[in-house]
């Protein structure tokens, strides 16, 4: 889904949050974001890069390396 402003996905969810799967893909404003529940039927727009994981390593961040 997509949208040009917060305010009109937000309105959209709240319409229809019955048929909003968890982990969908939202853009709004350019920024995308998940959707993920919180507990109690309460879904919540999350920063799609809070659920990214890195997959290299920081240089020198080895256990025992020293520079």
């Amino acid at each position: 889904m997509e949208f040009t402003a917060m305010d009109e996905a937000i309105d959209w969810l709240k319409r229809h949050r019955q048929e909003v799967l968890v982990g969908t893909i939202v853009t709004a404003a350019g920024a995308t974001f998940i959707v993920v529940s919180a507990g109690a039927g309460v879904l919540v727009l999350a920063p799609l890069v809070l659920m990214t994981q890195s997959e290299s390593t920081p240089e020198g961040a080895v256990c025992g390396e020293r520079k």
